[in-house]
C-alpha cells in the first residue's frame, strides 16, 4: 500500500515538473530563434544583401572631395616642392608626398592623372592657372593618390618659391 502512495505522489509531481520543463524549453527555443533571426539579419545587412536606407551611409551634400596629390621637383630648384605644397594646402588639396622627379630638366609643369578622373585634374590645373594641355592621364591605382604634379622650370608662372 505504501508503494501505491509513493507512486501516486510521484505521479502527481511528474505532470507539474513536466509542464515546467516544457515551458522552459519553449521559452528557450523562442529566445534562441529570435537571436538567430537577429544574427542572420545582421549578417545580411553587413554584406549588403539587405539595403537598409540608413542616413549613416549617405554623405552630406556640402562636403568637398578630398584630392590627394604628390609633388615632384622636376626643375632642380631647392625648396620648390615645399612652396607648391604650401600653395596647394592653402587651396584645400592634400599633399601626401613630396620628392624629386627622375630628372631636373623638365621645362613645363605638368599633372599626371593617376585615377582617370580628369575633372579632378582640371580643377587642380585651374587652381594653379596651369594650361590643361599639360595634363597627362596614366591610370595607376597602386599609387593610392589622385594626381602627381611635376614642377618644371616654368614654376614662376604658377607660384613663387617659398621665402622669395
Amino acid at each position: 500500500m505504501k508503494d501505491k502512495e509513493v507512486q501516486k505522489e510521484n505521479f502527481s509531481i511528474n505532470p507539474n515538473s513536466e509542464k515546467n520543463t516544457n515551458l522552459f524549453f519553449i521559452i528557450a527555443s523562442v529566445i534562441l530563434s529570435l537571436f538567430a533571426v537577429f544574427l542572420l539579419y545582421s549578417i545580411l545587412d553587413k554584406t549588403g544583401i539587405i539595403n537598409s536606407n540608413d542616413d549613416k551611409n549617405t554623405k552630406p551634400q556640402n562636403v568637398q572631395q578630398l584630392i590627394q596629390v604628390e609633388v615632384l621637383n622636376g626643375c632642380g630648384v631647392a625648396g620648390i616642392g615645399d612652396g607648391l605644397t604650401d600653395v596647394l594646402r592653402s587651396k584645400g588639396i592634400d599633399v601626401v608626398k613630396t620628392g624629386n622627379y627622375r630628372s631636373f630638366d623638365i621645362d613645363n609643369t605638368f599633372i599626371i592623372d593617376r585615377l582617370g578622373k580628369i575633372e579632378t585634374a582640371n580643377r587642380v590645373a585651374d587652381s594653379l592657372n596651369l594650361d590643361k594641355r599639360f595634363i597627362i592621364t596614366e591610370k595607376n591605382k597602386s599609387y593610392f593618390l589622385d594626381l602627381t604634379i611635376v614642377i618644371g622650370k616654368d614654376y614662376k608662372n604658377y607660384f613663387q618659391k617659398s621665402g622669395s
